[in-house]
């Protein structure tokens, strides 16, 4: 059956079965969109936390420097940071103790907020330049760069755009049919007017 049916039929229920009534209202509706992002699990070090080449960092993590995981005491925790693609300026922590998530911004606050996708074109263009070793840096430099040539090229688009509609209008407009200038006729070469041809109040009537 269509899911909408489906979901109706759980929902409300039939001649069959009696139906679970409709869901809990979310009332926590960030706390949901948190639960439903990617998540990446990381030890926390005197720097902070990196994902993807990228440093993070807030003094909220500095209880866990080093925590030791409480299965195995000899290794490092690892503990959940979840990220939005869309945004990458920031990524929220979940407190094991306390139960909730907390902002920590780049390290390095003056890097644009990049999209996760932008962050792999900026490591293909470095890759394909044939670098070997990616930090932070050349990863925002090349982001920069990849931005300078898109702003330019959306520029001369738009110029370009702007000239082609100019001819367009251009060309479109309706022209003034010329006529070639009566010759100047002189004095005496002017013919003598009908007497017959001019009526009396002639204008005056079509006004009226």
């Amino acid at each position: 059956m269509p899911p909408m049916a489906m979901y109706r039929k759980a929902i409300f229920g039939d001649e069959r079965q009696p139906g679970v009534g409709l869901p809990a209202r979310i009332q926590d509706e960030d706390r949901l969109r948190l639960d439903l992002m990617p998540f990446e699990e990381r030890t926390v070090q005197d720097y902070g936390v990196v994902i993807d080449d990228i440093h993070y960092y807030s003094d909220v993590l500095r209880r866990w420097i080093n925590a030791p995981d409480p299965q195995k005491p000899k290794y490092k925790r690892k503990l959940m940071f979840r990220r939005d693609p869309r945004d990458i300026s920031a990524i929220w922590f979940y407190d094991p103790e306390l139960g909730q998530y907390f902002t920590i911004p780049y390290r390095d606050t003056s890097h644009p907020p990049i999209s996760v996708w932008e962050l792999r074109e900026a490591k293909k263009a470095l890759e394909d330049q044939g670098r070997q070793h990616l930090d932070e840096r050349a990863i925002f430099d090349a982001y920069e760069r990849m931005r300078e040539i898109e702003r330019s090229a959306q520029a001369n688009t738009t110029a370009a755009r702007r000239a082609q509609q100019r001819r367009k209008l251009g060309l479109a407009a309706p022209k003034p049919r010329g006529s070639a200038t009566p010759p100047i006729a002189l004095a005496d070469e002017v013919p003598p007017a009908n007497p017959a041809s001019i009526q009396p109040f002639d204008e005056l009537d079509d006004m009226a």
